[in-house]
């Protein structure tokens, strides 16, 4: 089954870097509805089995960085 097309105001997912040294941090770069992109850092909470925004950058560099330190650190 597929799903819908996205309306040109969801925001969509184009690349993510993931990091598991002590927890599990990704960044992601999402395309917004208005043309912009944007750098999410975000850290999995295994309690609720969803990822938490912890930061987001314009610069790809900074926001991976972000997640790896983040990733270093345990929850």
């Amino acid at each position: 089954m597929r799903s819908p097309p996205a309306s040109s105001n969801t925001p969509v997912t184009s690349d993510a870097v993931v990091f598991n040294y002590q927890r599990p941090t990704r960044a992601r770069l999402i395309a917004l509805g208005t043309g912009g992109r944007l750098w999410l850092v975000e850290a999995f909470d295994p309690l609720h089995k969803v990822w938490v925004w912890q930061d987001e950058s314009n610069n790809m560099e900074q926001a991976v960085e972000g997640a790896r330190r983040l990733s270093l650190f345990p929850s």
